[in-house]
């Protein structure tokens, strides 16, 4: 009797042990994509692309997994795109100005008061026909847009106070080394100064600069209001950022597992875009906190001085670039 129910026992070990592998071979991945970014954990990027890890490994049951590689360890912006097109690595997120470089469709984002709004900026970011006007020459490069995040609406800090268009006058601004931000500056009257990104603070702090250009839930997380404790609000650009697959892993993947990183990708880009909602709307008391004086400068004068900028792009690319203008600027 003992031996029977040993046998029992064991047997029915032996069952639930071959279920158990068995659920772990179904479980394991059979791709595994590599996804690099720049920016820290605690950024909305990072956080997007966490998402988009969680919900690939959840609607393929496991099959589908990414590995995400933060903080620049895998190199600039510039050096991901360039790992993309060779393959070394599956997913970047860069900005729309680096990707630019590659497909220079994509320097119509880099355009002054372009949009309204982050609602405006969402809008052509999902209209299915820009972006298949915007993928097309980049698709050619060896880089596949799959979604589109926000960085933020760009503005202006600076270590005195901005009302409006006459007080940017003579003042060194810190700009991206970005074509159409050099010349929306040189219109408002300032005089742009590109830096890299790491010597902002000191230039601030010694008035290398008088301020600077850029997301301000960048401004806040780096404690530039230390040396620049005013902010002018004008968002003159809105940072669009693509999230691309390498085409050469694309097109090894199936037509199901397309459809996966599909899902996963739309996922990511509406949890990112909400990070950048909230943080925008909790701004005015961030900024409030760290005793920042902030003004509102009219809009309308800026955006009749920077009207040569919108030539300069009409003259560089053609009028079928600037048709791309006029879509997106369209009701």
């Amino acid at each position: 009797m003992k031996i029977r129910t040993r046998i029992t026992t064991l047997a029915a070990c032996l069952v639930t042990a071959a279920a158990t592998f068995t659920g772990v071979a179904q479980a394991s991945p059979e791709v595994t994509l590599k996804l690099a970014h720049v920016q820290p954990e605690t950024h909305a990027f990072h956080k997007g692309s966490v998402k988009f890890a969680e919900t690939l490994k959840e609607v393929s049951g496991g099959k589908m997994e990414v590995q995400i590689f933060p903080n620049g360890v895998m190199g600039n912006e510039r050096d991901l795109l360039e790992a993309l097109q060779i393959g070394s690595l599956d997913l970047v997120t860069v900005t729309s100005a680096l990707t630019s470089k590659f497909s220079t469709n994509y320097q119509v984002f880099s355009l002054p008061f372009l949009f309204d709004s982050y609602e405006d900026a969402f809008r052509v970011m999902d209209d299915p026909e820009i972006r298949g006007s915007l993928g097309e020459k980049l698709i050619g490069k060896g880089i596949r847009p799959v979604a589109y995040w926000i960085g933020g609406a760009r503005s202006y800090y600076g270590r005195s106070e901005v009302e409006n268009l006459p007080d940017f006058q003579g003042k060194k601004v810190r700009t991206m080394e970005d074509p159409y931000y050099l010349a929306t500056w040189k219109s408002l009257g300032a005089i742009p100064t590109p830096l890299p990104f790491g010597e902002v603070y000191s230039a601030l702090q010694t008035g290398l600069v008088d301020g600077a250009e850029g997301a301000i839930n960048t401004y806040v997380s780096k404690k530039f209001y230390e040396s620049a404790p005013h902010v002018a609000m004008v968002n003159y650009v809105y940072s669009i950022q693509p999230l691309h697959i390498a085409e050469s892993r694309w097109k090894k993947l199936s037509e199901q597992q397309r459809e996966w990183v599909k899902q996963a990708a739309d996922a990511s880009s509406t949890f990112e875009r909400q990070i950048i909602l909230d943080e925008d709307r909790k701004m005015n008391d961030t900024l409030a906190s760290h005793g920042v004086q902030v003004t509102r400068p009219d809009i309308g004068p800026l955006r009749e001085a920077v009207a040569p900028v919108y030539e300069k792009f009409r003259k560089e690319f053609g009028d079928e670039a600037y048709s791309l203008v006029e879509q997106i600027r369209k009701d």
